[in-house]
């Protein structure tokens, strides 16, 4: 999929947003998907959903508005049977590789209400053994003290076509809860994301992060987000960004 950024995808420095280059990763994963006969649509039709569990991206270089980009996804050889993976790589004009990413999925069968094998349903679709990351889904701490936070309530703009908050928004919200003296520093070179709630229209949510250092070798910061739901405290994503300086 080839994409050239919207003047709306470009910050102040017209540099593509981190946001709008995860919108570009949703798009071909939602094409690819269909073209497979595995997109939420088809899938749902045999009594299936797909849950996104975990997101890890690395951004090499940001795009700049009129870069022509090309956008690749396929579905990645996973040990688990539980587990699917579906990688992603953002190659510039040159054929220069500016963005890798990787993510893990769960399919569940919300009639009987469990995890199902995706390997029993799908083991005839194609796979492929090269990884855009090396990267094996560490478990994410939680932020220890709060050094940042934010309140925000779910608009209709936020939700996708299941009628939950779409997956980017929740990077939104950590990347809002940063102060602005952080943003006009630093920008994100890495970010690892844990869903583990939804949040739905109307819903008020909290966003509680934690800035530290990152080691003397490197001039940045990494900042752990815990997003959860205020009414009751149910937690709905952990999010651990590294940013380096501009």
């Amino acid at each position: 999929m080839q994409v050239k950024p919207r003047a709306l995808d470009i910050t102040e420095k017209e540099e593509v947003k981190f946001t709008a280059i995860v919108d570009y990763l949703q798009q071909i994963a939602y094409e690819h998907a269909y073209n497979l006969e595995l997109s939420f649509q088809q899938t749902f039709k045999q009594n299936l959903t797909w849950y996104l569990l975990r997101y890890y991206i690395q951004m090499h270089k940001y795009p700049r508005l009129n870069d022509l980009l090309t956008v690749r996804s396929w579905v990645a050889h996973s040990e688990s049977e539980l587990y699917s993976l579906r990688d992603f790589q953002i190659l510039d004009q040159s054929g220069k590789i500016i963005c890798s990413a990787t993510t893990s999925w769960l399919l569940f069968h919300f009639i009987k209400k469990r995890p199902v094998s995706y390997i029993d349903h799908f083991a005839d679709r194609p796979f492929r053994h090269e990884r855009s990351v090396e990267y094996d889904f560490p478990k994410l701490g939680l932020p220890e003290k709060i050094d940042a936070k934010a309140e925000l309530t779910v608009r209709r703009s936020d939700l996708d076509l299941n009628r939950h908050v779409n997956n980017r928004v929740y990077l939104e919200w950590a990347i809002e809860s940063m102060p602005n003296k952080y943003i006009e520093k630093y920008q994100i070179n890495k970010l690892e994301i844990s869903y583990k709630g939804q949040a739905f229209h109307k819903d008020k949510v909290l966003v509680e992060t934690e800035i530290k250092k990152q080691t003397k070798k490197e001039d940045g910061i990494v900042a752990l987000s815990k997003i959860s739901k205020m009414k009751k405290g149910e937690l709905l994503t952990k999010v651990k960004s590294y940013w380096k300086s501009i």
